[in-house]
């Protein structure tokens, strides 16, 4: 009897739906608000899109039905090496290590919906448990104040309004090398920006800003990467894009951050 006794108080790895759903908007309480599971599974994270590392499970551990726009830091906490996705309307972020050591971060401006979390392994067989946490972030998501165009577009061919444009703050504290060669600068951890082509299109897709800026797309085919080719130090792409996902990055080369303008405009050449 001892011995069934101790089986059935063992902690099990148990289903990961099971860990609890959260609502929030802006200024929620409590802040912050915790939950927690068993991190990985047997689902490559990748699959969830350029950046994306770890093995999670098949379905998400926890939803976030978000009420109204916020800006809000999740991250988790284990003994194990874990990773973090969260997707949804505001597109899809991942994260490995962003909260020191071997823990992921990730901040975002949320807007309305419900969003999917996934908390991964690094090693898919290193499973342990977390705690997931979630606090709106006051300082605000870097660049977020400073967006006046949309952070999420979705566009094909013959798309209005021609030209597409968004703003931001280029750069972060991630290398651009690692999205492949001849990718330069410093950018953030998440996209700046969420590209969902419905039917393939050219596009020319260039930045203008008051610093030396990059810029890298990563979609189905791989990374795009520029530095100069819009001239004045400002980047610049021009290819055709077949429908999928591509998430955009802005970066700088140098110290400063600065505010850039993002054009996206249909080509009307045929090339590539």
């Amino acid at each position: 009897m001892l011995a069934a006794f101790v089986l059935m108080c063992t902690p099990a790895l148990v289903a990961a739906q099971d860990y609890g759903n959260f609502e929030i908007g802006a200024g929620f309480t409590p802040d912050p608000q915790t939950g927690s599971g068993v991190s990985g599974g047997s689902v490559d994270a990748s699959s969830f899109g350029p950046g994306c590392v770890g093995s999670v499970d098949d379905s998400p551990d926890h939803r976030i039905t978000v009420t109204s726009t916020l800006d809000l830091t999740l991250y988790a906490l284990s003994s194990v090496d874990t990773t973090l996705v969260l997707r949804g309307p505001a597109g899809t972020f991942c994260d490995d290590d962003s909260h020191g050591g071997l823990n992921p971060e990730i901040n975002a401006r949320l807007t309305p919906g419900t969003y999917e979390v996934y908390v991964g392994n690094f090693d898919q067989d290193d499973q342990a448990r977390y705690t997931l946490t979630l606090t709106e972030n006051l300082g605000g998501t870097p660049g977020a104040d400073e967006e006046s165009g949309p952070r999420t577009f979705s566009l094909g061919a013959g798309f209005l309004p021609d030209p597409t444009i968004g703003r931001g703050i280029t750069g972060g504290d991630m290398d651009a090398a690692r999205f492949g060669a001849g990718c330069t600068g410093k950018v953030h951890v998440e996209p700046d920006h969420v590209l969902t082509v419905t039917s393939a299109v050219n596009l020319h897709m260039y930045v203008d800003s008051d610093v030396d800026a990059t810029l890298v797309v990563m979609g189905p085919q791989g990374a795009w990467c520029d530095d100069d080719s819009n001239g004045n130090l400002d980047p610049a792409i021009r290819r055709r894009f077949p429908e999928g996902v591509y998430q955009i990055y802005i970066g700088h080369l140098g110290g400063d951050a600065g505010r850039y303008t993002l054009t996206l405009t249909e080509d009307l050449e045929d090339f590539l």
